[in-house]
This record gives C-alpha cells, structure tokens and sequence, in this order.
C-alpha cells in the first residue's frame, strides 16, 4: 500500500482542544445532551436510522438544528480534526445530500405543521468522557446515512466503527444535478471486478443475489467471522494495486495520525491474509455487495433498498458502507492494554 500523503496532521491534543472548545459555548441544558460518561453503553451504539418519534433510538448527543451559529462552527471544527479533507467533505455533503432527499415523497412533510423526517440539521454530536483530564474519551456523529466513531486511548485515535451511505448518491435533477457521493468506493471496486480473469471472478463472485442491508448493521457488528472470496494473495501486481487504492478510499477518510496507524496493521495482513468478497452483478445498474476482510480491516459496501418501491429492488443510487476494525471497534484492543497497565484499574 501506498503511503499516505496528507497534509493534515492533527493529533490527539489539537482534538481534545476542539472538543473543550466546543464543550464550552454550550448552555448546561445543552451540556446534558452533548456530555456522556465514557463508559455509557450508549458510546458503542450507533444507527443510520431516522431519528423518527416511533423507533426513539437516539437519545444521546446534541442535534445541529439545536445550535447557534457559534456552537455549529465549534461542532465543525471537532468533527472535521478527526477526519482528513476527503473525509470531511464527504461527510459534509451526505448531511446535505439529506435535505433532497428529505424533500422526497417518502420524507416530505405531510402538513405544514410537520417537520421533516431527515435533514442537514438533524445530526447528531456526542462526546463520551472527559477531554481535558483522560486517557480515555472519544466523540460520534450521527444521523441519517452517517454514523462516525472516535475513540482515543492514551493518545491514539480509533477511527471504527464508520459508517458512510448516500440516497441519491448522485444528484439527477434540480439546482445540484451532478452531484456525487462515494463515487470512488463504487468505481475503484468495478476496476478491480473488471481486471479479474475468469478463474478470479469464480472465485471472487460468492452469491448472484446481493443482502438486503449490511451484514454487519447496527448491533451486528461481530456477526462476520468468516473469510470469503478471493484471497489476495491470488492478485498480480497491478491488481494488488487496484485493491490497496480501494482500501484507502476508507482509510484516507481518517485524519493522516489516525489513517497511517490503521494503515500499519492492514499492512500485516496484506496479501496472504486479506479476502475480497463480491455478490450481485459485475454491471454498475445493478445491485451489487462487496467486502474487504482482515483481521486489521472490515469493508463493506451494499447497493441499498429503493424505499419508495413496494418491491424494495436494490437501487443503485441508494448506497451504504461500512469501516471497521476487527477486534479494536471503539478502540476495544487499546482499551484493554490500557485497562491491563493502569495502576488505578489493577488496584480494583
């Protein structure tokens, strides 16, 4: 794998400043939605559903809707350290791709006194310990078709679980006609399909049909414990290559800090130890899934549900993916180095 080339360096101190910062401009009303103790249950949840009144599944973290303009730059200035320019932008436009997409006729309001289900405005931003005086703390945001998890642990920063999706992920009608979203994640993938041999597509191709959503959704994040595909191992050169460039269209969403530590453990695994896994069609109309697997790296992508279909077919217009890190989720592996060498926790 390449090395990455950021210019952003942003370490964990610059964070925990953005984190104090934006702690700061918030009223104590406020404060008791954005501040959670570390070790609430509530810190390794994470949804892209609506934040609808019937499923009541997000109850911790300060909504953007809820900000002044000064807390919404703070905000900003916090979500954007933990991740480079590319990651950023990205999560910036699927917040807006939610306004046009809360415009639709499953979304729009019913009445004038309705609000609308999904917007820009309602994510929501969490903070879980104490930023000024920890080693452990972390910070999420969430909403709809975006969901992003930073854990740090003496100093490092865990950039997993990450979930990105767009509905549409490219904007055909309207003043933003052209847009798109996660274009790479779709188009790195068919130039590694498109490269296979015959053998290699046998191999890499496990199922003509597609899942319906994410293996690993939410609350089933350990569900996939089994390798399959191809092994990368059975890549050339340049294929190898094409598959490390679809790698760190993940990893390069971190800040470079974060993405170069993960990058090191991919390393290990690669090639004798990482499968690539596709279902579906190798067309780009259609629906398809693919994986990246290792003991360092979980990828998936899945062509999502039209939902405004009583069919439900895949829409290829409708996306969602998945980073995670197999065992260190939410920092877990550091968590438990960490817990294993302090005095305070060996004195319990």
């Amino acid at each position: 794998m390449s090395p990455l080339a950021h210019a952003e360096q942003k370490p964990h101190s610059d964070c925990a400043t953005e984190a104090t910062n934006f702690l700061g401009k918030l009223t104590e009303v406020q404060l008791k939605q954005a501040k959670w103790p570390f070790e609430t249950k509530k810190r390794r949840k994470w949804t892209y559903f609506p934040n609808v009144p019937e499923l009541d599944i997000r109850t911790e973290g300060l909504a953007v809707r809820d900000m002044t303009n000064t807390q919404r730059i703070e905000a900003h200035e916090l979500i954007e350290c933990g991740l480079s320019n590319q990651g950023y932008q990205k999560a910036a436009a699927i917040m807006r791709m939610d306004d046009i997409l809360g415009q639709t006729d499953l979304y729009r309001p019913k009445t004038p006194e309705d609000d609308t289900v999904v917007d820009s405005e309602k994510y929501w931003l969490a903070l879980f310990g104490d930023p000024t005086n920890s080693d452990t703390w972390g910070w999420q945001l969430e909403g709809h078709h975006l969901a992003l998890n930073f854990t740090v642990v003496d100093g490092k920063i865990i950039f997993a679980p990450a979930f990105m999706g767009a509905d549409p992920a490219r904007v055909n009608a309207g003043r933003y006609a052209g847009w798109r979203i996660l274009g790479d994640e779709v188009d790195f993938a068919f130039q590694l399909l498109d490269s296979f041999d015959a053998d290699q597509i046998k191999q890499a191709i496990v199922n003509k049909e597609i899942p319906e959503r994410l293996f690993t959704a939410p609350g089933r994040e350990d569900s996939l414990n089994t390798y399959l595909g191809i092994n990368a191992s059975e890549l050339n050169d340049a294929q190898l290559k094409l598959l490390t460039n679809l790698i760190e269209t993940y990893v390069k969403n971190a800040s470079a800090p974060i993405a170069l530590e993960h990058q090191n453990q991919i390393l290990k695994y690669l090639p004798d130890e990482t499968w690539f896994t596709w279902m579906g069609s190798n067309d780009p109309g259609n629906g398809i899934y693919y994986r990246i697997h290792s003991p360092a790296v979980l990828i998936e992508f899945v062509t999502a549900r039209n939902r405004q279909s009583e069919a439900r077919e895949p829409n290829p217009n409708h996306v969602h993916s998945i980073f995670a890190y197999p065992g260190n989720n939410y920092g877990d592996d550091y968590l438990r180095r960490h817990y294993q060498l302090s005095k305070d926790h060996q004195d319990e």
